[in-house]
C-alpha cells in the first residue's frame, strides 16, 4: 500500500535508515519534546549541520522513555540531495560529533515510503536485574535486587504471558490505545555472574509494558505475589490491581525486526551493554524454566 511521504522543505533523494545506540541515563526519551534534551533532538539538529541549514525530521521506531537505553534503535529520514554525502561519511560525520552517550552504528538506505516504526513486524527488549553487590558501573543499566529473589517462579509467571493477549493489566495510560492486544513470542531468561537478563521478544509493545510485566515478576520472585496471583492480576486487565513498574535504567530497545527469518533466529548471547560487568560475561547461560 502506497504511504505519503512525510513533508520537507527539499526534495527527497533517498531514505536513509540508521542503527542507533544510545545510554539513555542523562536523556528524556527518544522523542522530542519542548525544553527537554531527547536524541531525537540531538540527531536532527546534527543532521541540520551536515545537510547546510536544512531540516531534517527523524521518523523513530518508538518512543522510549526517559532513562531507558538501546542496542539498536531504529530511525529513518528523507535525505535531500544537495549536499550529496554518501553512507559512509554519513556514519563517521555523525559519530564525531555524537556526544560520546549516543552513536549510529550502520547507515543503509531503504525504499521511500519505509517507515521505521509502522513498517517493523517487531522488536526485542531485555530487562538487566542485578543479584549482587551494588556497583559504580552497573547501577546506571541495572536493576540492584536488596534480596534473593526466585527466578524459577519468575520464569512460571513469565510462560502465561507467551501468546496473543490483552495486556492492560501491564499497561500505563491504557486508555490511549484502541485495544491491548499483542503478541509476545519468547521470553527468555539468562545469567551472567550476578546480573538475570530477561529477554522479551513480540509483535510490538505498548507504552511501560515491559517495565509493568518487569515489576510484576519482581513482585513474584521476592514472594510479594504467588505465581497463582500473578495469573489472575494478567487475566484480570486491570492495571491498579498489578505490583509497582520496573525503573527505567534496567531496560534496554535491543533489536527492531524488518525481516521474519532475523526475528526467529535472534538469539541475545551477551548482556546488552559493552562494560564487562559479570564475572564471567562469556559463560553466560540461558535458564531452562
Amino acid at each position: 500500500m502506497s504511504r505519503t511521504l512525510e513533508k520537507t522543505d527539499y526534495e527527497p533523494y533517498k531514505r536513509l535508515l540508521l542503527e542507533i545506540s544510545f545510554d539513555g541515563s542523562e536523556y528524556n526519551g527518544w522523542q522530542v519534546q519542548p525544553h527537554c534534551n531527547t536524541v531525537q533532538a540531538v540527531l536532527q539538529r546534527l543532521l541540520k549541520k551536515l545537510y547546510g541549514g536544512q531540516h531534517i525530521s527523524i521518523l523513530g521506531s518508538s518512543r522510549t522513555d526517559a532513562g531507558v537505553h538501546a542496542i539498536g534503535f531504529a530511525a529513518c529520514f528523507l535525505c535531500p540531495e544537495r549536499p550529496h554525502i554518501s553512507n559512509i561519511k554519513l556514519l563517521k560525520a555523525l559519530n564525531s560529533l555524537l556526544p560520546a552517550s549516543i552513536r549510529v552504528r550502520k547507515v543503509s538506505e531503504v525504499d521511500l515510503e519505509f517507515h521505521a516504526r509502522y513498517d517493523a513486524l517487531g522488536k526485542a527488549y531485555s530487562y538487566i536485574l542485578n543479584l549482587g553487590m551494588e556497583s559504580p558501573f552497573s547501577s546506571r543499566y541495572s536493576w540492584l535486587m536488596q534480596t534473593k529473589i526466585n527466578i524459577n517462579a519468575m520464569q512460571q509467571a513469565a510462560d502465561f504471558l507467551i501468546g496473543t493477549h490483552d495486556y492492560s493489566s501491564f499497561v500505563v495510560e491504557r486508555h490511549k490505545y484502541e485495544n491491548a492486544v499483542r503478541t509476545i513470542y519468547s521470553i527468555d531468561f539468562m545469567s551472567a555472574g550476578s546480573f538475570l537478563c530477561i529477554t522479551f521478544k513480540g509483535n510490538g509493545f505498548l507504552y511501560k509494558m515491559i517495565r509493568c510485566i518487569v515489576g510484576a515478576l519482581e513482585a513474584v520472585g521476592r514472594g510479594f505475589i504467588s505465581v497463582e496471583q500473578f495469573k489472575k492480576i494478567f487475566e484480570a486487565q486491570d492495571r491498579s490491581l498489578a505490583p509497582g513498574t520496573a525503573p527505567a535504567h534496567g531496560l534496554f530497545l535491543v533489536k527492531v525486526f524488518y525481516e521474519q527469518c532475523a526475528m526467529e533466529n535472534f538469539k541475545l548471547t551477551t548482556l546488552p551493554f559493552c562494560i564487562n560487568l559479570a564475572e564471567k560475561p562469556d559463560r553466560a547461560v540461558y535458564i531452562k524454566p
